[in-house]
């Protein structure tokens, strides 16, 4: 039996476990972007049917209101340069193989990570990976700073966006705890010699389109609790980042990335430079990867020929659109409509996704470990910006969670249609505090059963990871994988 499957009862029973004593109903998406006009019309207030994607935001900001603040610093294993302000990742497909170290000793975790080679198995998580978990911490907190914020406009509580602020400080201002403007040592490779990061590693920060759509939105509601010193000092932190990203090597590689990557860089930079209020470089970059990585990315019938050489295609394929889909929505939010820019193929972003839905992800082509839901969201943006005269997306939505409108996503992508019977079941609900439990109505869940990593589930993580680390030693000297 192989150590990754040896583990997995471990790591599910303890998953579920934690779900049902904790919220479990969050789902992390990989990004996101809301124009704050969206917000600050308030249409759960306008359009009843909204209620239930506006209670589910409250409800997953108050699973996520408890915890943090996350911090680069809190890890207990430094950066190469010994600074704890240094972000650090462990490039996550990479596998240790000991076969030929020679070592006739129990190796302990230590010696592993710098003596054994390490091989890439693209698509195979390697268990020990989130032990620096700097790439889970940042993303927790782009999850809890975005729908804190929304939670404080949909309730008009306060204390929402003042955690935001908390999360955002931590990460970005205060003085022990800040990040250093740099990926330096992002999905870094292990094994002998030089540890150094890979330009892979910029896609960590991928989620920061959360924290921007967080970030404007406080600006243009004039919320107090976000500060003229917060502001020029987050600034100051972005423009120290753009400038790594366009002089690193990391950040050109990344850049001019082809695949998902590249995309994800754009959502990245240009969030930065609109953050920074330089619409002039967001538009650059913009039309750089418009008419650049875009025109290869997705044939005539929708298909993503850089994603489909992946090993878990379905994955793939949601997520290359849905970095494709931010790019369009900041596009849209500075006014340069790309919507219906076609590829040198004839592709669209609207094929693609047309394209994504005719896959099972529990097809053995597909293979199983791609959560179903994560084309969702980008099916309901499609059918916001396209229009569904004649219902395709709603019944597919249907087909796959009849409850739908109840997902977070339904809320700011409109127009889209309810399921047929479906009946709004819940009024937004802002008694009661922040942080409390907000529960659904008998037999009605707040969407699918799931945590990330880096949020509910990152204290029975930690146990469970001290268990993964020991085993693979043991498993690496009795194998010598």
């Amino acid at each position: 039996m192989s150590l990754a499957r040896a583990l997995v009862p471990v790591i599910a029973f303890s998953a579920a476990a934690h779900a049902v004593a904790s919220w479990d109903s969050f789902i992390s998406y990989d990004n996101e972007f809301v124009d704050p006009d969206i917000i600050l019309s308030k249409p759960w207030t306008k359009d009843h049917r909204t209620a239930d994607a506006a209670q589910s935001i409250v409800a997953w900001a108050d699973a996520l209101y408890n915890q943090g603040p996350w911090s680069v610093t809190y890890k207990n294993i430094a950066a190469p340069t010994g600074d704890k302000h240094d972000y650090m990742s462990w490039a996550p497909y990479w596998w240790p193989d000991c076969s030929n170290v020679g070592n006739k000793t129990e190796l302990t975790p230590q010696q592993i990570w710098v003596t054994c080679p390490y091989k890439d198995r693209d698509g195979q998580f390697v268990p020990d990976v989130r032990l620096i978990n700097d790439t889970g911490a940042f993303a927790g907190m782009s999850d809890a700073v975005f729908y804190n914020t929304l939670a404080w406009q949909i309730t008009g509580k306060e204390a929402y966006a003042k955690k935001a602020v908390t999360d955002m400080r931590t990460w970005f201002i205060d003085e022990d705890t800040f990040m250093n403007p740099n990926l330096n040592f992002s999905q870094v490779h292990r094994g002998p010699g030089v540890q150094k990061g890979d330009h892979c590693g910029v896609l960590d920060m991928k989620t920061i389109s959360k924290v921007g759509s967080a970030i404007l939105l406080m600006r243009k509601a004039k919320f107090a609790g976000w500060t003229a010193d917060d502001d020029t000092k987050f600034n100051s932190w972005a423009k120290q980042f753009i400038g790594w990203l366009e002089t690193h090597p990391f950040g050109h590689d990344e850049g001019t990335a082809p695949n998902n990557h590249g995309t994800y860089f754009y959502n990245t930079m240009v969030t930065c430079q609109i953050l920074t209020g330089n619409m002039t470089g967001a538009r650059h970059y913009l039309d750089r990867y418009f008419t650049t990585q875009y025109l290869n990315q997705i044939d005539a019938n929708g298909e993503q020929p850089y994603e489909v050489v992946r090993s878990r295609r379905y994955h793939y394929r949601a997520y290359g659109l849905g970095a494709t889909i931010i790019n369009a929505k900041l596009a849209q939010y500075i006014g340069y409509n790309v919507w219906n820019l076609t590829t040198s193929k004839g592709g669209t972003i609207q094929k693609a996704a047309d394209w994504a839905m005719t896959f099972d992800p529990a097809s053995t082509n597909e293979t199983t470990s791609a959560p179903a839901e994560e084309l969702y969201q980008h099916v309901a943006a499609v059918a916001s910006v396209y229009g569904d005269p004649d219902g395709k997306y709603a019944s597919f939505l249907a087909s796959k969670n009849p409850d739908y409108p109840q997902s977070p996503f339904f809320l700011w992508n409109q127009p889209l249609a309810l399921p047929a019977n479906y009946t709004v079941s819940r009024t937004v609900n802002v008694t009661g505090e922040p942080g409390g439990t907000i529960e659904p109505k008998e037999g009605q869940a707040l969407g699918r059963e799931s945590a990330g990593v880096h949020g509910a589930l990152m204290p029975t993580l930690t146990i469970v990871l001290a268990v993964v680390i020991f085993q693979l030693a043991r498993f690496a000297v009795a194998h010598r994988v």
